[in-house]
């Protein structure tokens, strides 16, 4: 104890060095923020400069994006690397030690003032810690000697073009509303929402600090990968992060108001144990909330983009990551959402999820494990390029028996056989219709199949597989692209023998294919155009098991 007192009695003269100057004299951070409807989006200076000082002390959470703002981080601040916080850091692990989990640092650093004081307004349990404080009075003290608020300031362009390109990519945003709607918590209160891009952060957190009358909610999001130097996100990623990590804020309480219930069904968890471990879930009580978390994410989707393409970027991703709960859960907040009279709150409707919880059955379970499986198929490393049909030997042309327009059908397979008849590599290959190769051993072959999803009947039983959408007023992939007169080329598997390929030519009409050879084509997994034009040339990207279109 005495050895503490010592220490703090040491760091406390550093803070007090800090106080001689008027405060009309001290820089201040430039505000790096953007408003978009009622949620902040910015750049935050005391969690650059934690994660500053964990490149500086070579602690490895610290993301794998490449910016030059490590390099800039480095070569700034090697002056200052003899400062006693990293000698702290030397002999007090980070983590395990000063903090007990990834999360607690960001939570400490919210629970600061941008001069590193603790906050006088909301209850801080990090300032009874007497490792955490000494770390906050070294960090304000290196801040000081490092002058590290002309470092953050120098940087504000570099933030605010990556703010810019965050913000651009959420067209029509207002989740702030939609959330509190769907939760029903926002009534009377005063309920921030704040987004902070966290460019050396590992992971994605959703802190949440609750005051008298409202509360500050947080999604702290890294980003997924750089372009020009620019830290950036996948679209769908990005409203997901922003959807999950703000539905913490209602989930979570709304389930530990009533968590000793849903210990009953600690049971559930013996099937997805490992799988939820390694996902950073270790207990049947994080798992309920994460479950929850992410089914209010899908719905968010579902209710933005509409439920399919909800199923294909949101709900498939999970149920290939074997959150199978999420099957109960969906289907109850579809009750809760066409009943909100008798259930105004998500809290209301806990009693509700917990007696779907009541009706799992272990043939649910095996059922929803197997969905899990499919998903993950095929279970391959990579994709053909469109054009690796090209040059096979054995090669099975499939066409389609049930299009609709058959104006369009012919004048497809009028293409369709001028094309074989010109290619040498093709002019052999046997052409049958669909429903004879449904009858047929189709794993000695490489496929070639023309025609839309709804008229080939091969395509109609073996689509689902590929993680595209064909709609009659819209494409969905990794973005919506609405319109008619798209087609698609695809490169694919056989179903029947992975080492075999398959070549897709479809669209939402037989007649959108037609001349797809006059546009540069072949590169790629799949190739979206419409009338010759190339709209998305791109790969199909395998995560966590589970194919997406990227």
């Amino acid at each position: 104890m005495l050895r503490i007192l010592s220490l703090l009695l040491c760091l406390s003269l550093f803070a007090l060095e800090g106080f001689t100057q008027t405060s009309s004299a001290r820089p201040t951070f430039q505000d790096c923020r953007q408003v978009l409807n009622g949620v902040n989006f910015s750049v935050d200076p005391r969690i650059e400069l934690f994660h500053t000082m964990e490149v500086l002390s070579g602690i490895p959470l610290v993301n794998f994006i490449e910016t030059d703002y490590k390099q800039k981080i480095l070569a700034n601040f090697a002056a200052h690397k003899n400062h006693p916080l990293f000698d702290y850091l030397k002999r007090n692990d980070l983590y395990g030690k000063i903090f007990n989990s990834i999360d607690a640092p960001i939570w400490a650093m919210l629970h600061m003032t941008d001069n590193l004081e603790w906050r006088k307004d909301i209850p801080v349990p990090e300032a009874e810690n007497p490792m955490q404080d000494s770390l906050r009075i070294l960090m304000k003290d290196f801040a000081k000697k490092s002058n590290y608020v002309l470092f953050f300031n120098s940087n504000t362009d570099f933030y605010r073009i990556s703010l810019a390109t965050l913000t651009y990519n959420l067209p029509n945003f207002n989740e702030k509303e939609r959330l509190l709607n769907y939760c029903g918590d926002g009534n009377g209160k005063n309920i921030q929402f704040n987004v902070i891009l966290n460019f050396l952060g590992w992971g994605n957190f959703g802190p949440r600090i609750f005051k008298k009358g409202g509360a500050e909610l947080y999604a702290v999001i890294a980003p997924e990968k750089s372009a020009i130097r620019v830290p950036t996100f996948d679209v769908s990623a990005l409203y997901r992060l922003l959807w999950h990590e703000f539905a913490h804020s209602f989930a979570n309480p709304a389930v530990e108001k009533y968590e000793a219930q849903f210990d009953q069904f600690e049971w559930m968890w013996t099937p997805i144990k490992e799988s939820m471990k390694r996902q950073g879930y270790g207990s049947w009580r994080s798992v309920v909330k994460e479950h929850l978390t992410e089914a209010i994410a899908c719905r968010m989707a579902a209710s933005k983009l509409g439920e399919n393409a909800a199923d294909l970027n949101f709900v498939r991703r999970q149920y290939g990551m074997r959150w199978i709960y999420l099957h109960p859960l969906l289907d109850a907040l579809k009750h809760y959402e066409k009943n909100r009279r008798q259930f105004p709150t998500l809290e209301s409707f806990i009693p509700e999820i917990i007696k779907s919880f009541k009706r799992v059955s272990p043939g649910d379970i095996d059922r929803w494990m197997a969905v899990t499986d499919a998903i993950r198929k095929p279970d391959v490393n990579n994709m053909p390029a469109i054009d690796a049909i090209y040059g096979q030997k054995n090669i099975l042309f499939i066409v389609s028996t049930g299009e609709s327009d058959q104006v369009a059908d012919k004048k497809l397979k009028d293409f369709m056989n001028n094309f074989k008849n010109r290619m040498a590599d093709l002019k052999d290959a046997r052409v049958v219709a669909d429903t004879i190769a449904l009858k047929m051993d189709l794993s000695v072959y490489h496929l070639s199949v023309w025609g839309t999803p709804k008229g080939n009947k091969f395509l109609q039983k073996y689509f689902d597989q590929i993680p595209l959408l064909i709609e009659d007023k819209r494409l969905i992939g990794e973005n919506i692209y609405e319109g008619t007169g798209y087609g698609i080329l695809i490169g694919w598997v056989n179903p029947f023998n992975k080492e075999k390929v398959m070549a897709i030519y479809t669209g939402q009409s037989p007649a959108d294919v037609v001349d797809f050879n006059n546009i540069p084509n072949g590169s790629g997994n799949y190739h979206i155009f419409n009338n010759k034009i190339t709209i998305k040339q791109s790969t199909f990207s395998r995560q966590g098991e589970i194919w997406f279109a990227k």
